[in-house]
């Protein structure tokens, strides 16, 4: 019998080849090709032995997880993880593509790294002829006159401004139901990190108990025990009269079941369930230890129906776990910070139509709905609709029915949320000849759509032309954008479609709010072609193996006194052009932002910590606007490479700056523990307080330099600095706090000039701007005619090029704890682009890389913390990132100078 059977299924199967095979011979019936332009052919040869001949006859492994539903025409989703080239940032940071973008699609309020793929995205986006496509808006509200009162997006996009604006303290939810397209939260991922990079992070939102199917990513799900009995709209006997649109049931069973969460930065959860009689309950657990137990009985003794329970987490709270006792039915969880910012819930159903979520309980779907309270509940339906009417299942009276129910059910649950209806995207039909048509309804369906949003009062978008439009789906394929069923984009195909979505979102935002600053603050470094050819040029002769020593310099306030920042670009430096060295450290008070560069800074006996920020103009002072002014006996030291790893290193030089003066006896000076040899006599005794700089040849990495006071007199010490016999970089930070551009200018030009030509910068960095903004007296005429001017004096002296940096973003508090911009950032922002360009230096805005208006605002809500809650300061894993946007920039626009091959060869200082 059992060789029978073998033998039947071997003939059925051989039948079944050969028929495939003729029929692929035959001509294919029109209502199955019904576009007869923009074929593929290929060959279907081994494409159809996969699909007919099991992998078990095959000994083949199959290529991907069977369909969950197949029944269904997109059941696929798309693949868990794939590999996807172009999102990892390499340390050498290549240049951009070259992108030609209109101001105002919707790149203006993207941090830098973001705006870094979002320009890698724009080139795909060119090359498969991909367009940027507004959102529809339509009108939700209209005036007796016919007027329109309110757009169909209005409450979404006054909502945003009100997070904006700081005026709003619950956060911003969105609702997206859809079809498999999203249901392992592709597409949908990138618009929602777009969104909360720009308004704030409110949460992961809403979460299945598990994962719903057996493929898919688990980002939109809890994780699950095995037992959990699943059920869905989409099955064949859904869960009715239970389930709202959340769309699939998790029942335990009985037995007990569990899930967990990732819950970090999460401090409120909320459990979805029905309650019913005879349930029983769920004990929550965070990091292992009991929270709450929640009994999911309801008070009825015959009804079931949807019900909530909200609990609290505590403060740095990783895990939440769920464990159910008794038989107990579940449909998700909510995570949200607590803080305003956004919430984006994702619910893709495999399979999932208008009809499908039309299938939920209504009062279930009522509940569910008006407990997310969103200001936006977007529809991405509409391939499943396509498939079966290219397929006769189904008509176009009968889709556009379904899509009228569902959005007058959205719009009548929740009357005060805007909405939104995508079109469907383009599909292609392999047929059995192995040609590739584009499928047919996917423009009559979209067209459906778009005429039933307008009827319902919701904005409309348009995903099937902004995809490129019919036949577009063959091309992804080409590309390796669609899978092989030609319905589900891969991850850079969902990235794409997620990118213009995001950005018609942002334009249609920035149309209906008007700036809170009204100032181009363009992201990316500006004019680095022309101002910094001789600095690029040393670095590609240093990358090329010559000894080059490349110096940069930067001055500033706070954000280069902080060290955080500049560590962390030279860091990327050192590392692909070498190490030259520590550079200058000012003499100062022991400090924690030096222990990351390995130094440290130690003060013995009585000293005194002076600046230059309330001084006369004109004083003496280090490079940084400080000096230690110690009395007789005291002592300073300054520790290079503590508690660095042995290195062989070859020589080098340590550098100690002091201010002599007239009846000053010579300090006493140890380096590495030995005395140096005094002084030789100077021709002629000191009239006046003068700058002395004094050289040790040093070998070896770790360096101590003590500076004592003599017995008779005191000593006064402005820095030290380090650097090693070796090709390469070095960075000096020479920032003060609270300083800006007029506070340098103010130091004697005489000693600046002097220490800072000893220094051998062939870059300058100038990082003022910040403290400017927040003086409401700010003379930004003297800011635009000093600044200048001081740059220029000092390229003079150093013979070097320039860079300015703008203001980070900067905020203040008012006595209600509302923020606002600082009183001079608008009048900053305008003024410094205009001081880069006259004083011939490159120009790159932190404000424009932290993510425009109101970052600040984001940093401080973001988990971790990025910036301070002074509004003004960033924190130390703020700073390092800021200091990565500027790398990739810098590093990017000097790849681009490599490829220009220049002719001429700037000459060494």
């Amino acid at each position: 019998m059992d060789f029978l059977k073998a033998r039947s299924t071997g003939l059925t199967l051989v039948l079944t080849v050969a028929l495939a095979l003729g029929l692929s011979l035959a001509p294919v019936p029109e209502a199955f090709r019904p576009v007869p332009s923009l074929q593929r052919n290929g060959p279907l040869g081994p494409k159809l032995v996969a699909l007919v001949v099991p992998a078990s006859l095959t000994g083949k492994k199959p290529a991907r997880p069977p369909p969950v539903d197949t029944a269904v025409a997109d059941a696929l989703p798309p693949e868990e993880e794939e590999p996807d080239a172009g999102t990892a940032v390499a340390d050498t940071a290549p240049a951009l593509p070259a992108v030609p973008t209109t101001p105002g699609i919707g790149l203006e309020e993207l941090s830098a790294p973001t705006l870094a793929r979002a320009l890698e995205l724009e080139a795909l986006r060119e090359r498969m002829g991909a367009q940027h496509v507004d959102i529809e808006l339509n009108c939700r509200k209209s005036a007796p006159d016919g007027t329109c009162l309110e757009d169909g997006l209005a409450p979404f996009t006054r909502a945003l401004a009100e997070l904006r604006a700081d005026t709003r303290r619950t956060p911003v939810r969105v609702v997206q139901l859809g079809d498999s397209l999203i249901a392992s939260d592709h597409i949908t991922d990138m618009v929602r990190d777009r969104l909360q990079e720009r308004f704030g992070a409110g949460g992961k939102g809403f979460l299945f108990i598990t994962r719903p199917a057996s493929a898919g990513r688990w980002t939109r799900s809890g994780r699950g025990s095995d037992g959990w009995v699943i059920e869905r709209l989409v099955d064949t006997k859904w869960p009715r009269d239970r389930v709202g649109w959340t769309g699939v049931a998790f029942t335990s069973g009985g037995g007990a079941q569990s899930t967990r969460y990732d819950v970090d930065g999460a401090r409120t959860a909320e459990l979805f369930f029905l309650a019913q009689p005879a349930s029983g309950s769920v004990q929550l657990s965070v990091d292992g230890k009991a929270l709450q137990r929640i009994q999911t009985r309801g008070f009825s003794k015959t009804k079931s129906e949807a019900a909530f329970a909200r609990v609290s987490l505590p403060e740095g709270a990783k895990t939440l776990s769920l464990t159910t006792s008794g038989k107990v039915e579940l449909h998700g969880v909510t995570l949200e910070t607590g803080q305003p910012g956004i919430v984006y819930d994702t619910v893709g159903l495999l399979g999932g139509m208008a009809e499908v979520y039309l299938r939920a309980q209504p009062a279930a779907f009522r509940a569910q709905l008006r407990q997310r309270k969103p200001s936006l509940v977007v529809l991405m339906v509409g391939g499943n609709e396509a498939f079966f009417f290219s397929r006769e299942r189904t008509t176009l009276e009968q889709v556009r029915a379904q899509m009228k129910e569902l959005i007058s059910r959205v719009r009548t649950n929740v009357p005060d949320s805007a909405c939104l209806v995508m079109s469907p995207i383009d599909a292609g039909v392999r047929t059995l000849s192995g040609d590739i048509t584009p499928r047919r309804g996917s423009k009559e369906v979209g067209d459906i759509f778009r005429e039933e949003a307008r009827a319902g009062g919701c904005a409309f978008y348009d995903a099937f032309t902004a995809m490129g439009g019919e036949g577009s789906a063959i091309r992804w394929l080409d590309e390796g954008l669609m899978l092989e069923d030609l319905v589900h984009p891969r991850v850079k195909g969902s990235d794409l479609l997620g990118h213009l979505f995001d950005l018609s979102l942002q334009r249609a935002f920035a149309k209906s709010h008007a700036p809170l600053v009204a100032v181009a603050d363009p992201p990316g470094l500006q004019g680095a072609d022309a101002a910094l050819v001789k600095t690029f040029e040393r670095l590609g002769r240093r990358e090329a193996g010559e000894a080059v020593r490349v110096g940069i310099a930067q001055l500033g306030a706070s954000h280069t006194a902080s060290h955080y920042f500049t560590d962390a670009v030279r860091e990327v430096l050192t590392k692909r052009f070498g190490d030259a060295g520590q550079g200058f450290i000012a003499a100062g008070k022991p400090s924690p932002r030096l222990d990351a560069a390995h130094v440290a800074r130690e003060l013995e006996g009585e000293w005194t910590v002076e600046d230059a920020l309330e001084a006369a103009p004109g004083g003496l002072w280090g490079l940084t606007g400080i000096r230690a002014v110690g009395a007789p006996g005291a002592k300073l030291r300054i520790q290079f490479c503590k508690d660095c790893p042995d290195a062989k290193t070859p020589n080098g030089r340590l550098d100690l700056y002091t201010l002599d003066g007239p009846n000053m006896g010579a300090p006493e000076i140890l380096v590495d523990g030995q005395p140096v040899p005094p002084d030789a006599p100077l021709p002629e005794p000191l009239t006046a307080p003068t700058v002395r700089i004094r050289s040790f040849p040093v070998s070896g990495p770790a360096h101590t330099v003590q500076v004592a006071a003599p017995a008779d007199s005191g000593v006064t010490v402005l820095g030290a600095s380090l650097e090693q016999d070796t090709p390469g970089v070095v960075l000096d930070a020479l920032g003060l706090p609270g300083a800006t551009a007029f506070t340098l200018r103010d130091m004697d030009a005489a000693a600046v000039d002097a220490q800072l030509t000893s220094r051998r910068p062939d870059l300058l960095v100038f990082w003022y701007g910040t403290n400017e903004a927040g003086k409401a007296d700010l003379d930004a005429e003297a800011l635009r005619r000093d600044y200048p001017a001081l740059i220029a004096r000092l390229r003079k002296a150093t013979n070097s090029e320039c860079l300015l940096l703008g203001p980070t973003d900067r905020l203040e508090q008012d006595a209600n704890g509302q923020w606002h911009e600082a009183p001079a950032l608008a009048s900053v922002l305008r003024t410094l682009p205009q001081v880069a360009k006259e004083a011939g230096c490159a120009y790159w805005s932190p404000r424009a890389a932290m993510g425009g208006e109101r970052a600040m605002l984001r940093w401080q809500r973001a988990e971790p913390a990025l910036g301070h809650a002074d509004g003004v300061h960033l924190t130390q894993e703020g700073y390092q990132r800021l200091a990565g946007a500027f790398v990739r920039d810098f590093l990017s626009a000097y790849e681009l100078h490599k490829k220009a091959q220049p002719t001429a060869r700037v000459e060494d200082n």
